[in-house]
């Protein structure tokens, strides 16, 4: 059986480590083979995730194309991508749910909803149940850390079967200490065998391990990033496309 993690943040967004660093953990001290590294509004982390899989031939360590997209109203979904070609860019933020998700779907990729149960940036069960397959989502986070307890989880599954939902899991890792908070098993232990489970459902998630406390500091530089850094960075990036845009018209 081989594992995976998915839903990790990197710097290119609110994350506290740099790709580099995430995969070099990765390899080094875990026995998994697949990672999905999932920035909001934004793909980069996968060229350099491809850059470090490079200058590390023998690896084990795979990782795959995704992003965290934020929708019409702060929702947002999670989209993967096994096989090329893969995107360099992603549909732009605040567009309305449905129009999200069929971009990603024209792109090539497997739209998951992520943390279901999390205040404005989850679906919501009952948006799940309604919406699911039909709006074109392939799959669901069965288990987080956040938001949803062990104890409702039974009838957090339930839908999703009701839906015909792959169930899922993501970490939602800011930090290196929280990669393994949920483990994906999976039969193989390579990026096509991980994709080849999602169609034959025999991709398991389940509870991993608490990694060593972060420091009050580290949560608040965190958040700081989360709320005011990488907002700026993206605002900034949007202006400077505009004036370029509008010099090139000229």
């Amino acid at each position: 059986m081989g594992t995976a993690i998915l839903h990790v943040h990197s710097t290119f967004s609110d994350g506290m480590c740099s790709v580099d660093e995430l995969l070099d953990e990765v390899e080094t001290n875990s026995d998994v083979s697949v990672i999905g590294i999932t920035d909001h509004d934004d793909c980069r982390s996968f060229g350099s995730a491809t850059r470090w899989k490079t200058q590390h031939p023998s690896s084990r360590v795979q990782p795959i194309w995704g992003a965290e997209i934020t929708t019409f109203g702060f929702t947002h979904v999670l989209a993967f991508k096994m096989q090329s070609p893969f995107p360099t860019e992603v549909p732009r933020k605040f567009l309305p749910l449905r129009e999200a998700v069929g971009q990603l779907r024209e792109m090539g990729c497997y739209v998951v909803a992520p943390h279901v149960d999390a205040p404005m940036v989850g679906i919501g069960r009952r948006q799940l149940a309604q919406l699911g397959s039909t709006y074109g989502f392939f799959g669901y986070e069965l288990l987080t850390p956040y938001f949803t307890p062990a104890e409702s989880v039974p009838e957090l599954r339930a839908i999703g079967e009701q839906r015909d939902l792959l169930a899922l899991g993501g970490a939602d890792a800011h930090f290196a200490q929280d990669l393994y908070r949920v483990l994906l098993r999976f039969p193989g232990d390579s990026a096509t065998a991980f994709e080849d489970s999602w169609h034959a459902r025999t991709v398991h998630p389940e509870p991993g391990r608490e990694g060593p406390k972060k420091s009050l500091g580290m949560q608040l530089r965190q958040q700081r990033r989360s709320l005011i850094g990488q907002p700026s960075e993206q605002l900034g990036a949007w202006v400077r496309q505009r004036i370029h845009a509008r010099a090139a018209r000229r």
